[in-house]
C-alpha cells in the first residue's frame, strides 16, 4: 500500500500537467488552430514559417508512418501523397484524433489513444517514419524526462527508421515580443511547459538515443531528424 501511495504521489502532478496541456484542444479550438498557429504564430512569434515544417515532412515522411501527437492533421494533409500506404495516428486527445481522422480519411488511418509519457504497448508492426511535431514543448518536466516519449516510440521503429519533428524552445532563443508574450501566457496556463527547454538538452538527449542526429534552429523552433 505504501509503494502504491508513493507511486500516486509521483504520477499525479504529471497527470494533472498533461491534462492541462491538452485540455485546450476542444473541437472549437481545433477549428481555428491552423489559422492561429500555422497562419499566425509560426510566422509572427516563433519565426519558423509553416513551409519549413512542411519541408521537414516532405523530406522524411515515408509510406509507413506513425504520427505521435496529431494536432489537426495539417502536415500530413499537405505533405502526404498517394504513396502513404499505412498511417497510424497516436494521441491522448480524442478531439485531435477525431478531427485528424476526418481530414486524413483518404489514407484510412488507424487511431490509437495513448499518453506518450507513459509506457504503452501497441500490437503494431514497426514503422519507417515517426513524426513528433509540436509535442515536446507541451509535455511537463525537463527535457530528459520529456524524451522518455522517444524511449516509448523507439520499439515501434524499424531498424533504419527516422524520427523527425519540431519543438518550440524556451531558453537560449532570440525571442521577439510576440514570442515572449505567448511563451509567458502558454506556460502560465499550462498549455506549454518549456521554460527550461534548450537546444543543448534536446541535442544531447537525441544523441544518447540515435547515431545520426540533425537539428536546425529556425527562430524559436528546433527542427530535428534522428535515425
Amino acid at each position: 500500500m505504501a509503494d502504491e501511495f508513493a507511486q500516486r504521489e509521483l504520477t499525479a502532478p504529471d497527470a494533472e500537467a498533461i491534462a492541462k496541456a491538452h485540455a485546450i484542444y476542444t473541437p472549437f479550438m481545433l477549428s481555428i488552430y491552423d489559422l492561429l498557429v500555422h497562419g499566425a504564430s509560426n510566422h509572427l512569434a516563433w519565426r519558423c514559417p509553416t513551409r519549413r515544417l512542411l519541408d521537414l515532412y516532405r523530406a522524411n515522411l515515408t509510406a509507413n508512418h506513425l504520427e505521435a501527437g496529431v494536432g489537426t492533421g495539417y502536415f500530413l494533409d499537405r505533405a502526404g501523397g498517394s504513396d502513404l500506404k499505412r498511417l497510424v495516428l497516436l494521441d491522448i486527445n480524442r478531439n485531435c484524433l477525431a478531427r485528424a481522422e476526418r481530414r486524413l480519411a483518404r489514407f484510412k488511418p488507424t487511431l490509437c489513444e495513448a499518453n506518450l509519457l507513459a509506457p504503452f504497448k501497441l500490437e503494431l508492426a514497426p514503422f519507417s517514419s515517426i513524426g513528433l511535431t509540436y509535442v515536446l514543448h507541451c509535455l511537463p518536466g525537463r527535457m530528459s524526462e520529456k524524451l522518455k516519449v522517444v524511449d516509448h516510440l523507439q520499439p515501434l521503429m524499424e531498424r533504419r527508421a527516422v524520427l523527425f519533428g519540431a519543438t518550440i524552445l524556451g531558453r537560449g532563443i532570440d525571442s521577439n515580443w510576440a514570442a515572449r508574450t505567448l511563451l509567458d501566457f502558454y506556460n502560465e496556463k499550462g498549455v506549454f511547459n518549456n521554460r527550461e527547454d534548450d537546444l543543448r538538452s534536446l541535442t544531447d538527449g537525441l544523441r544518447e538515443r540515435f547515431d545520426d542526429v540533425h537539428i536546425e534552429m529556425q527562430g524559436c523552433v528546433a527542427l530535428f531528424r534522428a535515425a
